[in-house]
């Protein structure tokens, strides 16, 4: 190797090092993305399980009026409403369209 051929060699040494930096950002701002998704997705999650045991609770309250009788129609208007309330709420879910997981990161080079 001559005097020469180093600086090109330096050269190419520094456009590869650019190169991982600008790779690595990338991947951060990948990594930033999903983790936002996944804060989502548990955030969502928790929504959904507190509103799933609330109306289990409505249900085992309304069961515990019909059986002792003490309100029968008290206990029948409660059941009618959490079958709505979950009905809806399958309705809402299955409405909502699939979410693709890749839609906002970034395309990396290849």
């Amino acid at each position: 190797m001559s005097a020469w051929e180093i600086p090109g060699q330096l050269f190419r040494l520094a456009r590869k090092v650019e190169d991982i930096f600008h790779l690595q950002e990338e991947t951060k701002a990948a990594l930033r993305t999903i983790d936002l998704r996944l804060h989502e997705l548990e955030t969502r999650t928790t929504h959904l399980e507190a509103d799933r045991g609330q109306m289990i609770t409505e249900a085992k309250a309304a069961a515990g009026m019909a059986a002792s009788g003490v309100a029968g129609t008290v206990a029948a208007s409660m059941l009618a409403e959490t079958v709505t309330r979950i009905t809806r709420l399958e309705i809402r879910l299955a409405d909502q369209p699939p979410r693709p997981p890749s839609a906002a990161l970034p395309e990396l080079p290849a």
